[in-house]
């Protein structure tokens, strides 16, 4: 949690929500940035463990694996909730060992459509191993359900869609869009694989001759690069770099356009937030995000790396003020009625509850 991400964002909330209602919450987490969370001022205790990250490495995840067993040996958690692959399954042999039920939430499988062949098969045999050391797996879109079922990771009983939700806001009426001289376009997302900056701002390279803006916020190894291509093609007036933000709500609100280029995606929670600010949105059709977005009603669908389309779909929505409004007003009648935070964690929270009903009743 040394960078944002809708993983880790989904993780905040639900912890700053279970310690409200008077469980007793720890986070145990690889790299930890304390100023990027409200976990301090939440009192939630949070345990780092530097040896935990994200790609397969024997020595540390052997590290991970006993400081992990330390750790839950001394907290005796009724139920470990475990997010992210490598976590994910590392946690879950942990549970098993110590008798302690866990469940797993899948933000994105590791061999989803996009990830890179040999990485795909070894995470689909990772997760087929530790299935059954599971004892539910929270899907966070239809789409990544159905792909696990159809790749044989676990039995469908064992499998439960949740889709992500967020808290609903107070909103300011219309705050600054009125007041900006061009359209603004924001795009919200770490400048890591599998994000796509790179393809809008190729895109919108090629469409100087029309008023725009963009806002990219986030930060990564891939920054400096996009930088020096937005220097090079004499943009840098036009595109602004705001890094990590913690108040993303404010500037949504203030802008035009969401975009969000993935090669892979779950269902990216940088959309919800998009849709509840009553954005249109233009998004690579990956992963969860049609169950997002659908095509030509609060937004438009591309496919993967079609440079072509997204030009003339931003063009679209850049030059057409009434059909900005007309698919930014679905997105947040379609937020408010499907991507509220309390179904999501009320769900969640019953899943909790039945792993740890079901191990006691076994006497684990």
């Amino acid at each position: 949690m040394d960078k944002i991400g809708g993983a880790q964002k989904h993780v905040e909330a639900l912890a700053i929500k279970l310690k409200q209602d008077a469980h007793e919450v720890t986070i145990v987490t690889g790299h930890y940035d304390p100023s990027l969370w409200r976990f301090q001022e939440e009192k939630i205790d949070v345990i780092s463990i530097p040896a935990m990250q994200r790609e397969i490495h024997l020595k540390k995840d052997l590290q991970t694996f006993w400081q992990l067993r330390t750790e839950f040996k001394k907290i005796k958690p009724d139920i470990i909730a475990a997010h992210s692959s490598k976590a994910g399954a590392i946690g879950r042999v942990v549970g098993r060992l110590l008798r302690i039920p866990t469940v797993f939430t899948a933000h994105s499988w590791s061999f989803t459509e996009g990830v890179p062949h040999k990485k795909k098969m070894v995470y689909r045999r990772m997760e087929k191993s530790v299935q059954p050391l599971t004892a539910k797996i929270i899907t966070v879109s239809e789409y990544d359900r159905k792909l696990a079922l159809t790749k044989k990771i676990a039995p469908a009983q064992k499998m439960l869609t949740i889709h992500n939700g967020i808290d609903q806001i107070e909103k300011q009426v219309a705050p600054n869009r009125e007041k900006q001289e061009h359209p603004l376009i924001v795009m919200v997302a770490r400048f890591e694989v599998p994000k796509r900056q790179d393809l809008l701002l190729e895109a919108l390279a090629e469409l100087s001759d029309i008023p725009w803006h963009l806002q990219l916020i986030g930060d990564g190894s891939l920054r400096p690069n996009l930088e020096q291509f937005i220097a090079t093609k004499g943009l840098t007036d036009r595109v602004s770099f705001l890094g990590n933000q913690l108040d993303v709500a404010s500037l949504l609100e203030e802008s035009h356009l969401f975009v969000l280029l993935s090669d892979w995606e779950g269902l990216p929670i940088s959309i919800i937030e998009a849709m509840r600010a009553g954005l249109p949105i233009i998004a690579t059709n990956v992963g969860g995000v049609n169950e997002l977005v659908s095509d030509n009603e609060n937004g438009f669908l591309i496919n993967r790396d079609d440079k072509d389309l997204l030009k003339n779909r931003l063009k679209q929505l850049l030059m057409d003020k009434n059909s900005r409004q007309k698919m930014g007003d679905a997105s947040e009648r379609r937020f408010l009625r499907d991507f509220t935070f309390l179904p999501m964690y009320q769900k969640t929270l019953f899943v909790y509850e039945q792993a740890v009903s079901k191990s006691v009743k076994k006497g684990d």
